[in-house]
């Protein structure tokens, strides 16, 4: 080998060094999980090898986004189940497994609490939660960032006049009015929330006949489309086929329900150019 063919073996091992180098370290080398958000948020963001065990539900068809690699174990939230793999850190939420966390701190295993969110407040600090208890994440930095950045700009400030109304309907012409994270999204992303205008603490329920007087300038519709079999009837009305046909609806994911943590950033971004589109349109 020349000289020239050495300094670039030379360099490239550099490079390779340097990148290694900057690649930040888990805290934890063997993570479980004992709730499905958590499952979730580890299945999106941690390295697989790095992940011992997930609950059972997410194995789940409704659940799964892809298919979970054979080595990691689906719990059913047992602590015995969890002894064999030898964790080095296991996530728990608030309140579910709140027994089986217990004993398995009592056998010395580290047992992390992320707190639920059920706000953008919550969200934030659970993101934050996350961070110290799995260290530095590319993945997780960049939505923390993406989230921050969202909640800053707000796009109707000073200008009500602009802001465009909507209404959630989901399944049995159920509606979220104030005091709820799918209010707060409305309302950041420049939206003025019908339902809270009307009255609705947290959820309510509203008529055909009430959708059509308050004539929303985007329609809402919550969850997947099996569960606008029999509850979502609604959907075909003549009126709201032509919200659909006028592409004046939006529809928010499942995921915001059970994981919003991995679902907000871009709901805010859906949201935001469905203002944008909708202004331009007047």
């Amino acid at each position: 080998m020349g000289r020239q063919g050495r300094t670039t073996r030379l360099r490239a091992w550099l490079i390779c060094g340097l990148w290694l180098c900057a690649v930040p370290a888990l805290a934890a080398e063997r993570i479980a999980s004992l709730n499905l958000c958590l499952d979730q948020i580890l299945l999106s963001w941690v390295p697989p090898n790095n992940i011992v065990s997930v609950t059972w539900l997410s194995g789940q068809d409704q659940y799964r986004r892809a298919p979970i690699p054979e080595h990691i174990y689906l719990n059913r939230a047992q602590a015995e189940e969890l002894l064999p793999l030898t964790p080095d850190l296991i996530l728990t939420g608030q309140f579910g497994a709140q027994r089986a966390a217990a004993r398995l701190e009592q056998l010395g295993f580290p047992v992390v609490r992320i707190p639920d969110a059920y706000s953008l407040e919550q969200l934030q600090a659970q993101l934050t939660a996350l961070g110290k208890a799995l260290g530095p994440l590319p993945q997780l930095t960049a939505q923390e960032k993406q989230l921050a950045d969202l909640l800053a700009d707000n796009p109707s400030a000073g200008h009500e006049q602009s802001k465009p109304r909507a209404l959630i309907l989901s399944a049995n012409n159920i509606t979220y009015g104030s005091g709820m994270l799918e209010h707060q999204l409305l309302t950041r992303a420049g939206f003025t929330n019908l339902a809270a205008e009307e009255g609705v603490n947290q959820l309510g329920r509203v008529s055909l006949e009430q959708v059509i007087a308050l004539a929303p300038d985007l329609l809402v519709f919550y969850g997947g489309a099996q569960d606008f079999a029999i509850a979502h009837l609604a959907e075909r009305h003549p009126v709201l086929k032509q919200y659909i046909a006028s592409g004046r609806t939006y529809r928010l994911p499942e995921q915001l329900g059970y994981c919003p943590a991995l679902a907000v950033v871009d709901v805010l971004q859906q949201l935001k150019k469905k203002r944008a589109e909708i202004v331009d349109a007047e």
